[in-house]
């Protein structure tokens, strides 16, 4: 990756976005602390690094593609992404789909100031995170309930300290968690119950068809709201907002192939092609047609809106009313 600059955010609260930086946080070592809950697609991170700087994003829900200069990751719910210090990453021209996360940065410069631990225990967590081998992790919950529990509590100074213990005990389990992958790789995984690896399969083997929830529901025995609950625990997002973003996966693939935008949505069982342009758009920041005259001047939509924007994790979304999920 070329052109890569360095990356710091500032403070900003809004209502779907909130960034909060050392100066509010209060606590050494925490450089940012943020929340992002995306309703739709928007503008891709470019090659950025943060120096002598961690950074562990939290995937609450939805799907994200990260890019370092050793490969491509997929990340869903449940997943963690992490960059090393002065590590150049980025989303790959992709744009930010429809989802959340929440991530901080970690700034291992100073053992002295480092999460209010010890000078001694300040360098053995340090050596621990520079052990980790993976940048994919998959903890399970309760690191997800500790960065949220933390990220409930930054806002408030005085509780600097609890904050800290939260976010601490997610590193600890973090750099366990990357030991038993690299001893045993399958954890690596997901592992769906039979129930919902069957409704997978089922979405992934019938994107042409308009699928609902009472069908989804029904092929794994539970009532709507048990599936829906099941389905975004193991899968890490929403049914609809999983069937959604594969069919617009699919979607790119058919307007390449000369698909008309029309057929394509016909094909797709999307109803009209004014809907399937409103829920494309959700997933990929742009239009089909944009994206189809994109790919045929060879220059994504993306890699135009890196051009002219900020880096989406510095740079504030328009607050939109959060659309009903099922």
């Amino acid at each position: 990756m070329e052109h890569a600059r360095e990356v710091t955010d500032s403070y900003f609260v809004s209502r779907y976005r909130t960034v909060y930086t050392w100066q509010e946080l209060g606590i050494p070592g925490i450089r940012m602390f943020g929340k992002h809950t995306m309703n739709q697609a928007c503008a891709p991170l470019s090659p950025h690094f943060h120096r002598s700087a961690y950074e562990f994003t939290f995937v609450t829900e939805g799907a994200i593609h990260f890019t370092t200069q050793e490969k491509d990751y997929e990340l869903s719910g449940s997943d963690v992404f992490m960059t090393r210090p002065d590590e150049i990453h980025s989303t790959n021209f992709r744009p930010l789909s429809a989802g959340e996360i929440i991530w901080f940065q970690l700034d291992i410069s100073d053992p002295d100031r480092f999460l209010f631990l010890s000078r001694d225990a300040a360098e053995a967590l340090i050596r621990d995170l520079a052990a980790m081998d993976s940048h994919v992790l998959r903890p399970g919950s309760r690191v997800f309930g500790y960065i949220r529990r933390a990220f409930d509590l930054a806002g408030s100074y005085s509780r600097r300290h609890l904050v800290c213990a939260h976010l601490t005990l997610a590193l600890y389990e973090l750099t366990a968690a990357s030991g038993m992958q690299a001893e045993l790789p399958g954890i690596r995984e997901k592992a769906f119950s039979p129930d919902i690896e069957k409704a997978v399969s089922y979405i992934r083997s019938n994107l042409s068809r308009e699928l609902s929830m009472e069908e989804l529901a029904g092929l794994c025995r539970l009532s709507v709201s048990q599936f829906k609950q099941k389905f975004r625990v193991q899968v890490g997002m929403a049914p609809r907002h999983y069937v959604n973003y594969h069919k617009i996966q699919l979607a790119k693939k058919m307007l390449l192939d000369g698909t008309s935008v029309t057929d394509t949505a016909m094909e797709l069982g999307f109803g009209s092609s004014s809907y399937f342009t409103v829920v494309f758009r959700r997933y990929s920041a742009c239009t089909p047609s944009e994206f189809l005259r994109a790919q045929n001047t060879q220059n994504t939509p993306d890699a135009q809106s890196v051009q002219s924007a900020h880096i989406a994790h510095s740079a504030a979304p328009r607050d939109r009313e959060k659309p009903e999920d099922d």
